[in-house]
């Protein structure tokens, strides 16, 4: 007769009446009486899914620092231990061999043996060298990330740190060239510069916040003012190169205003201010970052002005001609551009 069948519930065990003084443990812990008005303390209860070092070692800690008498420690540690566990680790506790556990080192140690496919991997300090600075991530973050990681590695090297924390930084930015210029011996010299720099560049974060609330004109004008605020730069006259491709012909007042209230001005930048190319001038967001004929929500606004059927007038007929027969089968975006860059 089958007593089990592999896949289904374990059958239904008939409980012993004698079940209560089976104990794990050898006589002389189970003799030893508990300590009144003693109460366990409040741990999170191991499911055998992470490290059972973790726990054995938050368990032993939690219970030495509670005044127990010294006769009784050694019990009170290993009647209290089963009270931390719970699913797979509780069930291999009750079914513990009887009179099998002398102390609480044998205990963790089975413990630790049963479920050691749970324990983490052991960190080394070339581990540090995953951790790297992203494109708009502020140094007060790559810092901290930086930190958490070192701090798990228990022999960490104080070189190979130095090292690979120079080299996770961005390598456009200001503390990776003082860094490298003046190399550090100690982490502490290193991470005092870099939070130097964490004051800086908050300082420069804090000083745009506040200049943007007082003047917001400054980092984008209203609409209107920018339609009717004359470019500059004068335009350049390019001859026959430009005859074909687009009318020079100037913008009337009535009709930039019109145009300008049918334009949806682009928010301003998200990279923060000290990571982008101060060299680089955009007329559509009014702020520095990158050159305007590379602006993709310029394009992008160009494209559907023409389709609602402004700024046709700039092209030539055949500009004209050729945009409407690829609009017949093509998206319109980016056409205009094509048209432009287009020469005969």
């Amino acid at each position: 007769m089958v007593e089990r069948l592999p896949g289904v519930a374990p059958p239904i065990r008939k409980s012993n009446p004698d079940s209560y003084a089976d104990t794990p443990f050898t006589d002389e812990i189970t003799l030893i009486e508990m300590p009144r008005k003693f109460s366990f303390p409040n741990i999170k209860a191991y499911d055998g899914t992470s490290d059972p070092d973790d726990h054995v070692a938050q368990y032993r800690q939690r219970m030495l620092a509670i005044a127990l008498p010294k006769e009784s420690r050694e019990a009170t540690m290993c009647k209290g231990f089963g009270s931390t566990l719970t699913g797979p680790p509780l069930q291999w506790y009750i079914n513990l061999p009887s009179r099998f556990i002398a102390s609480y080192d044998i205990l963790s140690d089975k413990l630790v043996e049963k479920f050691a496919s749970s324990r983490g991997l052991e960190k080394t300090s070339d581990s540090l060298y995953e951790i790297l600075q992203h494109r708009a991530e502020p140094l007060r973050s790559y810092i901290a990330r930086f930190n958490q990681e070192k701090a798990s590695i228990p022999e960490c090297s104080i070189p190979t740190a130095i090292s690979a924390f120079k080299k996770g930084l961005l390598l456009d930015g200001d503390l990776y060239r003082e860094l490298t210029k003046d190399q550090c011996k100690k982490m502490e010299d290193v991470l005092s510069r870099a939070w130097a720099h964490v004051k800086w560049e908050e300082d420069v974060a804090s000083r745009a916040k506040v200049q943007l609330k007082q003047d917001p004109k400054t980092v984008r004008p209203d609409r209107n003012e920018r339609d009717e605020k004359p470019s500059p730069r004068p335009a350049k006259d390019s001859g026959n190169r430009n005859r074909g491709r687009y009318h020079n012909r100037p913008i009337e007042k009535a009709e930039g205003m019109a145009i300008g209230q049918q334009v949806k001005w682009p928010q301003k930048m998200k990279a923060p201010y000290p990571f982008r190319n101060p060299g680089l001038w955009c007329d559509f967001h009014c702020d520095n970052g990158h050159k305007t004929e590379d602006c993709i929500a310029l394009k992008i606004e160009v494209n559907e002005l023409l389709k609602k059927g402004h700024l046709s007038e700039f092209l030539s007929e055949k500009a004209k001609s050729n945009l409407s027969k690829e609009t017949t089968g093509k998206p319109l975006k980016l056409l205009l551009f094509r048209h432009l860059d287009r020469t005969e």
